[in-house]
């Protein structure tokens, strides 16, 4: 099964970050370790960063119009900074990479299963989301 993993860190701690300290190179030797890890295992598709929000664009439905919006959203507490797709063997796996990203970097991670419907009868999470709609 293919996931969708999402990190996001604080706007603050993006535009304050020094990339000359040994904490972030620790954090891109932590990441390095662990692509090369998954990529070995099999269970890496591809990863990827992002340019800064500032570079963002959103574009919505306004009534009848559409509506492009640069730039980060205002409220926004966190940002998406970088995603991968992995291809495990289940959500528990999924989940333990996550927490060791979470452990090793402090960023805060999303997980989406990608590509089809969940089973209700064998995923419990998936039977919440089918029972909520």
């Amino acid at each position: 099964m293919k996931y969708l993993m999402l990190a996001y860190t604080s706007l603050e701690a993006w535009d304050n970050a020094d990339f000359s300290t040994p904490e972030f190179e620790a954090v891109c030797s932590f990441y390095q370790d662990l692509g090369a890890e998954l990529t070995e295992s099999g269970e890496m598709v591809t990863t990827f960063g992002l340019e800064h929000p500032v570079h963002s664009r959103s574009i919505r439905k306004r009534g009848d119009d559409v509506v492009a919006t640069d730039g980060p959203f205002a409220e926004a507490k966190e940002v998406l900074v970088s995603g991968s797709i992995l291809d495990c063997a289940s959500y528990d796996r999924v989940t333990e990479i996550a927490a060791r990203i979470v452990a090793g970097t402090g960023d805060a991670i999303e997980i989406r299963p990608m590509g089809r419907r969940p089973d209700p009868d064998a995923d419990p999470l998936a039977r919440t989301a089918v029972e909520a709609g």
